[in-house]
């Protein structure tokens, strides 16, 4: 069985969702998409979900909640297109 990953981009980050693993890379603001990985993903998370507008919901895992904020990154970015 085939794994899929769910993947944005939103504010110099690229995040990534697993089937084990939350990864956050920063992008360089340099032009090259040089990416660097981010320690602090619990910060990020919380700094782009500021940024999302959204609010935390504690009745769900950070799994779950990294999840939601992916969805409504890239449900943005459709509309924008």
């Amino acid at each position: 069985m085939a794994t899929v990953k769910r993947t944005a981009i939103a504010g110099g980050y690229f995040i990534e969702l697993g089937s084990k693993d939350i990864e956050i890379y920063s992008i360089a603001s340099d032009g090259s998409g040089a990416l660097k990985r981010v320690d602090d993903i619990q910060g990020t998370v919380r700094r782009l979900t500021e940024q999302a507008g959204l609010e935390r919901d504690y009745n769900q895992s950070f799994r779950q909640h990294v999840a939601r904020l992916i969805q409504h990154i890239n449900t943005q970015e459709d509309k924008t297109k």
